[in-house]
């Protein structure tokens, strides 16, 4: 626990929370590259920075903590990649 990790994954969902103090914060889940799911923690201090925008592949820098008996990165920075079409078959 607590090492940092940077991974691509397919976004699938996710769940908006509120805080204790009222807070947004969420809970996301993605696929890897093999197709195996994960999910990922977004806590109020980066949601504002580091938002969802949709549908795609995102890069998750974070640092892995244990929720529940569950290991996951808790996101520390997140950005949406590009998808560029193939220039062979375009």
């Amino acid at each position: 626990m607590g090492q940092q990790v940077k991974m691509v994954g397919w976004y699938v969902c996710e769940k908006t929370v509120r805080t204790k103090t009222g807070k947004l914060m969420w809970f996301g889940s993605f696929l890897d590259v093999e197709g195996n799911f994960f999910d990922t923690v977004h806590f109020p201090n980066t949601t504002k920075e580091y938002p969802f925008t949709g549908a795609g592949c995102y890069l998750i820098y974070g640092k892995v903590v244990e929720e529940y008996g569950f290991a996951s990165p808790e996101v520390l920075k997140f950005a949406k990649l590009p998808i560029l079409g193939n220039p062979l078959i375009d």
